[in-house]
């Protein structure tokens, strides 16, 4: 598990001097929190290269402030998008278009459905699901996964629910 350099550096966490840029601060302490940070995008995977990734107010993206912290990066060619973790500038997952917020809404469901009903803690659904989508733990996040990665999670843990049900006789 990796944590952000920055979070146990001795130097003051420098904002950048950019015109405009929205974050009021980056935390330490937050830092630290954040297992096995992402990369900041820097262009959209979806557009290519030629297409840079912006941090904005997520007032841009939703027509006012959403959550604690908001802020996101976002590619205003194709309007993918994704937020930050509280108190720093490390992306939640990677940039989604519409069809992957879609899918990850939709079948994060089926999952929280599994972990409720096979009484499962987070850390344990995730190793199943890992296990299953034979990925490794630390990239089985749907924050992560691609629309056709969710389909697969989610067809996964439906299975996997229905299957239990079966065996219970619900």
């Amino acid at each position: 598990m990796a944590i952000d350099p920055r979070a146990t550096s001795e130097k003051r966490i420098q904002l950048p001097d950019i015109e405009g840029y929205p974050l009021p601060f980056i935390s330490r302490k937050a830092l630290k929190k954040v297992k096995d940070p992402l990369p900041v995008p820097e262009h959209c995977h979806y557009c290519g290269p030629r297409n840079p990734v912006f941090l904005v107010p997520n007032e841009e993206i939703y027509g006012k402030p959403y959550g604690e912290w908001p802020y996101a990066y976002l590619c205003e060619n194709c309007e993918s998008y994704v937020g930050l973790h509280y108190g720093t500038d490390i992306p939640l997952g990677t940039l989604a278009d519409r069809e992957t917020r879609e899918c990850r809404k939709r079948d994060k469901q089926t999952f929280n459905v599994m972990m409720k009903e096979l009484d499962l803690s987070k850390d344990r659904a995730y190793e199943i699901l890992a296990a299953e989508l034979d990925i490794p733990l630390k990239e089985c996040h749907w924050g992560w996964f691609s629309a056709d990665q969710c389909r697969s999670a989610g067809i996964i843990c439906s299975q996997i629910v229905n299957s239990t049900r079966r065996v219970k006789g619900n």
